[in-house]
């Protein structure tokens, strides 16, 4: 076929990482943009089946030593979600293919990730208007699906650049106005992600609540990125060696410092957002990865081919 024989010789020397999140068995009406399962299935059988998936922690490797077989790929998940035992898993073993799985520890205390709490809300918001009396988010229709699913957007977008202090005060506004509690948004239990790592696939840290590093404080940063791996590790009962940066953009999201913390935690490597593929060069601890979102099988071979020849972008790390 033209389309592997392209992504194969584009591929030589080079390490495609491939990044998902919740994958449910239908979008969510509020989060559209989501892909479903049927959709991931599409993926895996038009696309990555055209290349060689390996677990990343072995194909790091491989790329280090500058033994990665052509067409090498990965696949990863960030964040955690209990539809993934029963939708996702699934189809990755019947398919014989490896995931690493990112988690954010602090949902096995109680914390649902955040922006699962925003869409918990807005769903359940009395209407016709929310106000919330801040002044980057004046009061805005929820009176119909699409307004709500504007506002599930915008409240993202807004928080997601707060300390985790104030994100955390307007999301318990947000609950109040909406009569909800964070207990009643679905998480992953302890239970289930030791059944992931039994399955033998890879398990690393995701921080524990997902906030942007750059807003975190020097304290704030060694809970959430070596409290994370010792909370994990815990669980699972073997070692987390990788990490992934919450956002995950270079110089937006994260900086040296916190590339200097992974280390200093324990990890092996990170990755991050950005577009891209890895190189024998690339820091292990700045592991680019992308996702196809195309429909059409063309497009989404063009997208994979495109991104096979991105250079990615990386903060300067400090020499050891």
């Amino acid at each position: 076929m033209i389309s592997r024989l392209l992504l194969q010789t584009l591929s030589g020397d080079k390490m495609s990482v491939f990044l998902f999140h919740k994958v449910p068995l239908q979008s969510d009406p509020l989060v559209p943009a989501q892909v479903d399962l049927a959709r991931f299935e599409h993926v895996l059988d038009c696309t990555l089946s055209q290349l060689r998936v390996l677990p990343l922690e072995e194909a790091i490797v491989g790329l280090q030593n500058r033994r990665l077989p052509r067409g090498a790929a990965c696949i990863t998940f960030d964040d955690g979600y209990p539809d993934w035992i029963t939708g996702v898993l699934p189809l990755l073993r019947r398919r014989n293919l490896h995931a690493t799985f990112f988690i954010t520890s602090g949902q096995f205390d109680g914390v649902p990730l955040w922006h699962e709490r925003i869409a918990a809300a807005v769903r359940c918001l009395p209407g016709p208007f929310l106000d919330l009396g801040v002044a980057f988010l004046p009061a805005q229709s929820v009176a119909t699906l699409a307004a709500r699913c504007l506002l599930v957007q915008r409240l993202e977008q807004e928080l997601k650049y707060l300390t985790p202090t104030r994100r955390e005060e307007l999301l318990q506004q947000l609950e109040a106005a909406a009569g909800v509690t964070p207990e009643q948004v679905p998480v992953m239990t302890e239970a289930q992600l030791r059944d992931l790592y039994s399955q033998g696939f890879g398990v690393g840290g995701h921080t524990a609540l997902h906030p942007i590093l750059d807003y975190c404080n020097a304290s704030e940063v060694a809970a959430e990125i070596g409290g994370a791996r010792e909370r994990l590790q815990a669980i699972v009962g073997g070692p987390i060696h990788g990490f992934a940066y919450p956002n995950g953009r270079p110089y937006a999201d994260f900086s040296r410092l916190h590339v200097d913390a992974v280390k200093q935690a324990g990890y092996r490597y990170a990755v991050t957002t950005h577009w891209g593929v890895a190189r024998a060069t690339t820091s292990p601890f700045q592991i680019p990865r992308f996702t196809p979102w195309a429909e059409r099988r063309w497009h989404m071979t063009y997208q994979l081919a495109r991104n096979l020849l991105v250079a990615p972008v990386q903060v300067a790390e400090t020499a050891v």
